[in-house]
């Protein structure tokens, strides 16, 4: 179960229309807006699954010159690597210059196309504890709420 938008309730979520905004609240909280019916409610439950599985893996710190090594492997400019790997140059400057790392599903596509490991399981799951309660204990937009009793 993931938290309320709103109140950060851990609970089952349904997405509700609150002024505009749609948000993943609690069935308290559904109330302050529009439900919204979704044909494929397993929808976000699947997509909440894929992301704890997601989180399992990272990328390998030393991605930025793993990549630079292939491309200069196969002779090509960044310019022609871009397009060779369907992405904008910008972006593959930023990744050799390790100003940032691939997102996972980028990674993978870079694995397949390059024949290269950047994507490695990752052992600091207690790493990933930690942050996810940090989360918990942050302030939520129900924190600063005064519900008026009518």
């Amino acid at each position: 179960m993931t938290s309320c938008e709103m109140c950060g309730k851990s609970a089952e979520l349904v997405e509700v229309d609150v002024e505009g905004v749609t948000l993943k609240v609690c069935s308290g909280c559904s109330k302050y807006g529009n439900v919204r019916k979704n044909a494929s409610s397993g929808f976000y439950h699947n997509k909440n699954f894929s992301a704890r599985k997601e989180q399992e893996y990272k990328i390998v710190d030393n991605c930025a010159q793993l990549i630079r090594a292939a491309r200069e492997k196969s002779g090509l400019s960044q310019e022609e690597f871009a397009q060779f790997l369907n992405e904008k140059e910008s972006i593959v400057a930023k990744w050799e210059g390790a100003v940032f790392k691939p997102f996972l599903d980028a990674a993978r596509r870079l694995e397949k196309k390059l024949g290269i490991v950047l994507v490695v399981k990752d052992d600091n799951s207690d790493e990933v504890k930690v942050e996810q309660k940090r989360k918990a204990e942050e302030l939520t937009l129900g924190d600063f709420i005064k519900v008026r009793k009518r």
